[in-house]
């Protein structure tokens, strides 16, 4: 539970600012992450979140970024059972990682990026927000979402808490 909290403290540390509610298109680098393969409803989060930090702290990895949660399907789309998501930092490329976590790579892509502000379960708003705008753009969505954490549950008020969405997009 401390390797957990040190790491969200650390994320905090790591946040990128962006531009409060405003959606954005920018290009994103690839990135090599480390991450720990998650099926099932999202009530495990935090559970699988301790599972993950303390595996990635005992391998003696070391965050390049923001700790995210990948999305690779949605509620609307599946089951709840049948939901896939990852928990993951962005790690350098010759990262020695070890099950039980995994390492993946992410292509550059241009994304469609939005800063949610508030409590978690309001966040659904906010992709309703990026979506709207991702059409209104000639685009469509081209992969996982992913959200990147950029402060402290435990050490902030929900209505504080800053969730980074980035959502890979193609032209229509």
């Amino acid at each position: 539970m401390k390797q957990a909290i040190f790491a969200l403290i650390l994320i905090s540390s790591l946040a990128a600012i962006l531009p409060a509610q405003e959606v954005v298109m920018q290009d994103a680098p690839p990135f090599t992450y480390a991450y720990l393969e998650c099926q099932g409803s999202y009530q495990q989060i935090p559970g699988k979140i301790n599972e993950f930090m303390g595996a990635f702290f005992q391998q003696g990895l070391m965050p390049q970024g923001s700790f995210f949660a990948m999305y690779l399907n949605a509620p609307g789309e599946v089951k709840e059972e049948e939901l896939q998501w990852r928990l993951g930092f962005p790690v350098p490329a010759d990262a020695p990682v070890a099950a039980p976590l995994q390492k993946g790579e992410c292509q550059a892509a241009r994304i469609a990026v939005y800063m949610h502000l508030g409590p978690y379960d309001k966040i659904s708003e906010s992709y309703a927000k990026v979506f709207a705008f991702v059409e209104s753009q000639g685009c469509k969505p081209a992969g996982p979402s992913m959200e990147k954490y950029l402060n402290n549950p435990m050490e902030v008020k929900p209505e504080e808490l800053r969730t980074e969405i980035n959502v890979p997009v193609v032209k229509k």
